[in-house]
């Protein structure tokens, strides 16, 4: 074997091989580093610079950004997935409940902003109560007595 030439690479699908052979010619002697595997941490997005309608990779982002809290962005995924495939049903469900969900949080929010805006009300205790209640009839019998002389 020549020292020059590269032995070719076995893959075990045809997709990967396909795959590799055309990033390959999208980004000339940066192959190695833009090929892909499922246990890669930014697998969803490489499939998306690849395929930008790939279904299971928008899905799967919007699921990965729903997890993290940032909503808009995951249904901004869930919609161009079901965009991309009306049919395909995790998408669909998962913008149904990802749009249920921001629609409680916003009516709990109001809820919470409703509550705290009135007027906070202090409860008495049962000795403030009564000591007030006899304070009250203090002043009316001290108001009556001075009144009636």
């Amino acid at each position: 074997m020549n020292i020059h030439t590269v032995p070719k690479r076995s893959y075990p699908s045809h997709t990967r091989e396909k795959f590799y052979e055309r990033t390959k010619r999208l980004f000339p002697g940066h192959a190695n580093a833009t090929y892909i595997n499922t246990s890669d941490p930014a697998y969803y997005e490489k499939l998306l610079r690849a395929n930008r309608t790939h279904v299971r990779a928008l899905y799967e982002l919007g699921r990965q950004y729903e997890k993290q809290g940032f909503w808009r962005k995951a249904a901004d995924y869930y919609d161009r997935a079901v965009l991309a495939d009306p049919c395909f049903e995790p998408a669909v469900g998962a913008k149904i409940l990802l749009a249920r969900r921001r629609q409680q949080k916003e009516h709990i929010e109001a809820r919470t902003r409703a509550h705290t805006a009135s007027p906070v009300r202090k409860k008495l205790s049962l000795i403030q109560m009564t000591s007030a209640v006899l304070l009250g009839y203090t002043l009316l019998a001290t108001l009556a007595f001075v009144l009636l002389r």
